[in-house]
């Protein structure tokens, strides 16, 4: 998977989370809300650990599917 398409399901679930937030009353301790945060940091974490290695990574299928489990 391109760096592209890594964009665009970090952008769609930062979007998911702030539409999550304005849907809790912006309570950021709101459970539901800490748990989407959550996975979303683990999918920003996992792209950040492959993109620090390889500048110029594409991921495997393999690699894809550990990163988008967070992200489901």
């Amino acid at each position: 998977m391109s760096k592209e398409l890594m964009y665009v399901l970090i952008t769609k679930m930062h979007l998911r989370l702030n539409q999550l937030i304005e849907q809790k009353n912006y309570d950021l301790l709101d459970k539901e809300v800490l748990h989407y945060s959550q996975r979303l940091d683990k999918v920003l974490s996992r792209f950040n650990k492959f993109v620090s290695q390889d500048p110029n990574f594409n991921l495997s299928s393999c690699e894809m599917k550990k990163i988008t489990k967070c992200a489901i």
